[in-house]
């Protein structure tokens, strides 16, 4: 969590490998994280990133989209899976529409469908949910914490709701101005904030 410009979406995008780092290392299963001047095609294989630019293939169709992360599968596989997240994410009626059509909800649930079509080690967030209603955020994060405890995988999110912390996050980290100032647990950090800052955001 952190107020708007502190830094959260560019950590991400560091942690994922979209940006280079102006000092430090990021390692990954004990190896280093490059960014895009190390690397052809930014992003790490083993982690998915659900940005607020969503990534996607405009003037292709939202099946198409989630069966782009699912080519080598075999075609009934493939087909068990999209449809899977076509329900999850209340899209199937929407399959053959291409993306440049979709609202930014329904391009937000295209992109979480993708970035989960195969389960990554790492799943980024950032703002997943900001166009969802809340039953349906309720629904499709449910089905992530699932498959993190079946994949044991991990997750880092991005938000600036308190509510979301609350019901998932085994741990909070509080950013301002790029760095760092608060990493615990929400019931530690509430009991005792880091300073004024960390306690305007977690105290009500």
């Amino acid at each position: 969590m952190g107020k708007s410009g502190s830094g959260k979406t560019t950590l991400l995008k560091c942690i994922y490998g979209l940006e280079d780092l102006q000092n430090g290392i990021i390692t990954f299963n004990k190896q280093r994280v490059l960014g895009p001047a190390y690397n052809l095609i930014p992003g790490h294989a083993d982690m998915k990133l659900v940005s607020t630019g969503y990534a996607l293939l405009e003037h292709h169709t939202i099946y198409e989209n989630i069966a782009d992360i699912l080519i080598g599968y075999h075609d009934d596989y493939k087909k068990k899976i999209i449809n899977e997240l076509l329900r999850l994410t209340e899209m199937t009626t929407f399959r053959d529409k291409k993306v440049s059509t979709l609202s930014d909800g329904q391009r937000q649930r295209v992109a979480l469908a993708k970035a989960i079509a195969i389960f990554p080690k790492l799943l980024l967030l950032d703002e997943p949910f900001s166009n969802l209603d809340i039953i349906l955020k309720e629904k499709i994060f449910t089905y992530i914490q699932k498959k993190l405890k079946q994949h044991k995988a991990s997750c880092i999110i991005v938000t600036h709701r308190l509510d979301e912390v609350l019901s998932s996050a085994d741990y909070l980290g509080i950013i301002k101005n790029g760095s760092l100032v608060q990493l615990d647990t929400y019931k530690r950090i509430k009991k005792a904030p880091a300073n004024a800052y960390v306690k305007s955001l977690v105290l009500y």
